[in-house]
């Protein structure tokens, strides 16, 4: 049997929604009724004359549309199809082939002239969730298709795969990727979540949009993020008024307060922002969402992303040669991190700039300490042989310090945590979901603290980050990119929701990725000296990598490595705060 082994480095972020939105793309903004009631295209059948293998490829190419796939399938074969459950994802490079035993027939009934068994073989990449969410899942099948030729010469299938299959390709011509927004646990900063939904009709993405928003977060984020908008619906249609202003009436909001009405409000732009250029007319109940302000647009927003941002007087730092340098110069920062007191291994900056987490060499091991960035380090009682570079979940507020540290000692996913009389205790994290993908070896915390990227093997993962009462804990793990990551060695945060990796493989030594894992972008190897050994990453900087010479650096994908000028050598391990 052959199978579709291709690399792909390009998966584009355009997927499908699982079944059509609960508010209609047009009506005048008083009835809601539902998509199913409006007049469907007119849809193609098969192409004439088609031979068995030919239809099933030709099937296989438009299952993303239920309505025209099941003009190819006979009666019998519609029976139990579903047609609208939740598709999975394939490379193009699927195949039709003969059975290899040609003369054993499926329907033992039938001449043998009138009907065929077509081996369809699928190298899958991943699959939709009723949630909307894009779900990595690599694997190979092979299924045995029926098809029966009728009366009239055509062949149609009567026996179906008995899962939806979809090539990407197809996706890319008629599905979007969109990101609504919820908040942290402490309702301090806004969380993208990516989703998919139908490109098409476009006058309906913004309410298809809505409902996904309103639908709550994805099955992976829903117990790490809060949602304002939670139990609230819609009280029209989504559609625009008159004047082009886009309107959103939401209901059963309750006693929701001023401030929860503005988180709201930042929900319903940001998730909107990329699917209309329309002003947003947000009212509750038929009045203004909030009093004295009718129509919105993203400026007219409170900047809830900006603490994970680091600012920029912040330029990075790099630990080599045992002390902490400035990305900026070069220099040695002031305080025992720099001045030789310490002998700094790796280390992590405080989002805010603040404070410094770092491991250092003793005689008894690797060892962590803290303490601001001039100051003296508080050592933690936390042991291991290894310990990763830390990473720090952002501060509550502006007024409070961070005050929790993540590292992996031994295998063991840590926090450190800052007690009331100002020492730091080491708690474990919950990690048991994530014991099958291997020891960990690089653990990066998203700036919004709602996930955690992680490297295992050699291969790239991402965790949600769920905080009980009394517990923190890893939670719905996903290996991304698996055909084409294998030998990750570094990883980090551009932004939000995106993903810098350095690997050691030469046609990937670095890309960028989604975090969900769909879209993959490869950096220009030119400039560099394989391999890469590390990688930082932040919003609105330059990707910085070390590599076998020197610390190098670049504004984007497909723009040249640039060295740092004082990037102190191959033996450099840069970071940016986060």
């Amino acid at each position: 049997m052959r199978r579709s082994r291709a690399l792909v480095l390009f998966l584009l972020s355009v997927l499908l929604v699982a079944g059509c939105a609960n508010i209609p793309e047009v009506s005048t903004p008083h009835a809601v009724r539902d998509d199913k009631e409006e007049p469907n295209s007119t849809v193609d059948g098969p192409t004439k004359d088609l031979d068995a293998y030919d239809l099933v490829r030709e099937f296989i190419h438009r299952s993303g549309n239920p309505e025209a796939a099941s003009l190819y399938l006979t009666d019998k074969g519609k029976q139990g199809w579903n047609g609208e459950s939740e598709p999975n994802i394939i490379l193009d490079t699927f195949d039709t082939v003969p059975l290899r035993n040609p003369g054993l027939n499926e329907d033992p009934g039938a001449p043998s002239s009138d009907v065929e068994t077509v081996v369809l073989q699928v190298a899958g990449v991943g699959r939709l969730g009723p949630d909307n969410a894009f779900i990595p899942r690599i694997e190979n099948r092979e299924y045995h298709v029926v098809v029966r030729k009728r009366n009239d010469g055509q062949w149609r299938i009567e026996r179906p795969p008995p899962e939806i299959y979809v090539p990407l390709s197809d996706f890319e011509a008629s599905y979007r990727a969109v990101t609504v927004y919820y908040f942290d646990p402490d309702l301090r900063v806004t969380v993208p979540d990516l989703r998919y939904v139908a490109a098409e009709p476009v006058s309906g993405l913004p309410a298809r949009v809505i409902n996904v928003l309103l639908s709550g977060p994805s099955d992976a984020m829903r117990k790490s993020v809060r949602s304002p908008l939670d139990g609230i619906g819609t009280r029209t249609n989504v559609v625009p008024d008159p004047d082009g202003t886009l309107v959103v009436d939401l209901k059963e909001l309750g006693d929701k307060s001023a401030e929860q009405r503005e988180q709201i409000a930042t929900q319903i732009v940001l998730s909107l922002q990329t699917v209309t250029s329309s002003r947003l007319r947000l009212r509750a109940d038929g009045q203004d969402l909030i009093p004295g302000r009718r129509d919105w647009r993203q400026g007219d927003l409170k900047v809830y992303d900006a603490p994970t941002k680091p600012d920029s007087d912040q330029p990075g730092l790099v630990a080599a040669n045992g002390r902490l340098h400035s990305l900026h110069d070069g220099k040695p920062i002031e305080g025992p991190a720099g001045d030789g007191e310490l002998e700094v291994l790796n280390g992590a900056q405080s989002i805010d700039g603040g404070q410094l987490a770092l491991v250092v060499r003793t005689d008894a091991g690797p060892r962590l300490r803290i303490g601001p960035v001039k100051g003296p380090m508080q050592a933690v009682n936390l042991e291991g042989r290894r310990m990763t570079r830390p990473t720090w979940l952002l501060s509550t507020t502006n007024e409070v310090a961070a005050k929790e540290v993540w590292t992996v000692a031994d295998g063991d996913v840590v926090r450190v945590v800052r007690m009331a009389d100002g020492t730091w205790k080491a708690l474990q994290v919950n990690a048991s979901e994530l014991t099958d993908f291997g020891p960990i070896t690089e653990l990066r915390l998203s700036r919004d603290g709602t996930r955690a990227a992680f490297i295992a093997r050699g291969r790239l993962g991402v965790a949600s980050v769920v905080r009980d009462q009394d517990s923190v804990s890893l939670r719905f793990p996903r290996r991304l990119q698996t055909l084409n990551i294998v030998q990750a060695v570094g990883v980090d945060w551009l932004s939000q929701d995106t993903l810098v990796v350095a690997t050691r493989q030469a046609a990937l030594p670095v890309a960028s990725l989604s975090v969900d894992g769909l879209k993959l972008e490869v950096f220009d190897r030119n400039n560099l000296q394989l391999p890469v050994k590390s990688v930082a990453a932040a919003p609105d900087r330059n990707v910085i990598v070390t590599d076998s010479a020197a610390v190098s650096s670049v504004p984007g994908v497909g723009q040249l490595w640039r060295q740092v000028p004082h990037g102190p050598g191959p033996n450099a391990i840069p970071f940016y705060p986060g």
